[in-house]
């Protein structure tokens, strides 16, 4: 864990013109579709007070992201640039990475230039897969599993060393993250167990800093609920939902491994007894991974059904989960994610059911209800469903329980967790050699 104690700080380097730190920061960045966009959006503010911000994009996204902050007290530029101007000696990088082909133009930088890493998730496989994609170098892969200190078995391994195919369990070790300590100046991971399997996954990098790699387990934050939109009705229309509907939500990118399927069968079972439910998909689908929109129309052949929204931008997402009866947050496997969706849900005033593992715990809130892997999910979403249609809320209720979530929550407004995040950076400066 971070300490703000450190009895061997040295003396800071040059400062960036204006007596402030530069801070390079690498993410993606808006108008991007990724979660690792809005989560570093909400840190700009406080980061351009303390820091002569530099916000570096992949090649080719500098200009779209530049347009998403006219006027904005600091620059967007892309890799190339950075690479052109070579960060000065005063400077220090922040990395914003998560398991998606987004975050693979960061690895090469990352080695190069150390520093804070923000991990959002512990198993990193995904994104070094695409990342030796774009370089043509898929048959690095094998040995980059083996310099983590696991063995593929041979059946998986193509005769070029690439992955012919991909055991679960490579998931599962948190590979790739020993990579990402052994370069960090500073680690920034959301909950208890992402720090566990983090630290198992790095098992012989030495962390703290004392040994020159703080690192803090900083919450994701929570933002206060959403103002109501004037145009909330037209939103809901939209979609097709009425003021009577008994609204059940599954938001955020349908992945698969979001459980799509078992929602769909638990709905079709209590939709015969509740005419007033109605399930939407707000969210954008991935087809490849699962075909919700397919399974929906066989399921359905007539078409009432239940409907996918695709893409929403955040204040259309705001007003579904405002609006939302139930909300279902659910994924497995996990493999140290930190759900952003999970708190924003619960801000919405209504029921949400999410899984038993992971981090998913360890976010607490009486409007939560949790689900057990295996045989009986399909059955416990159901008794779900069930027991919202047998004691809905009344609208007075729904507002007070607003209003206590955005009391609890507080504390993890981004606002209120920046002061660990710049405690992280400064620990990070201090330490580093």
């Amino acid at each position: 864990m971070l300490s703000n104690a450190d009895p061997g700080v040295r003396p800071a380097p040059a400062m960036a013109a204006g007596g402030r730190r530069r801070l390079y920061v690498f993410s993606p960045l808006p108008p991007q579709r990724n979660g690792l966009a809005d989560y570093i959006v909400e840190y700009l503010p406080m980061l351009a007070e303390d820091f002569d911000l530099s916000l570096v994009a992949e090649v080719g996204r500098s200009g779209a992201a530049a347009a998403q902050f006219p006027g904005s007290p600091f620059e967007v530029l892309d890799e190339a640039a950075f690479l052109a101007r070579q960060p000065e000696r005063g400077a220090q990088v922040l990395y914003n990475v998560g398991n998606n082909g987004d975050c693979a133009y960061m690895l090469d930088h990352l080695h190069r230039f150390p520093g804070v890493v923000v991990v959002h998730d512990v198993s990193l496989f995904y994104m070094h897969q695409v990342a030796l994609q774009m370089e043509r170098s898929n048959g690095m892969f094998n040995h980059w599993v083996r310099d983590t200190g696991y063995e593929v078995p041979a059946d998986f391994v193509a005769r070029d060393g690439s992955l012919g195919r991909t055991p679960g369990l490579l998931y599962q070790e948190c590979l790739m993250v020993r990579r990402i300590a052994e370069s960090a100046r500073g680690l920034m991971l959301h909950s208890r167990y992402a720090e566990s399997r983090f630290r198992g996954g790095a098992f012989d990098i030495p962390l703290g800093a004392e040994n020159g790699r703080p690192l803090a387990r900083i919450p994701h934050f929570v933002l206060p609920p959403a103002p109501p939109a004037w145009d909330a009705y037209q939103v809901l229309q939209r979609f097709g939902i009425d003021t009577n509907d008994i609204l059940l939500l599954v938001p955020g990118f349908l992945t698969g491994n979001k459980m799509l399927y078992e929602v769909l069968v638990a709905f079709s079972r209590a939709c015969t007894g509740h005419p007033r439910l109605k399930l939407l998909f707000a969210g954008e689908e991935r087809a490849d991974e699962y075909a919700v929109s397919e399974r929906i129309r066989q399921l359905w052949p007539d078409g009432d059904g239940p409907k996918v929204t695709g893409y929403l931008d955040a204040r259309e997402l705001d007003i579904l989960l405002g609006r939302a009866d139930l909300s279902f947050v659910l994924r497995y496997p996990t493999y140290g994610e930190t759900s952003g969706i999970l708190p924003r849900a619960v801000m919405g005033g209504g029921r949400v059911v999410t899984v038993d593992i992971g981090s998913y715990p360890e976010f607490e809130s009486p409007l939560i209800d949790h689900v057990s892997i295996g045989a009986g999910l399909v059955d416990q979403l159901h008794a779900s469903i069930e027991s919202l249609c047998a004691s809905m809320p009344k609208a007075s209720d729904r507002a007070a329980r607003r209003q206590v979530e955005a009391q609890r929550a507080e504390s993890l407004s981004p606002r209120a967790l920046y002061p660990r995040v710049r405690a992280l950076l400064d620990a990070a400066w201090e330490a580093a050699p």
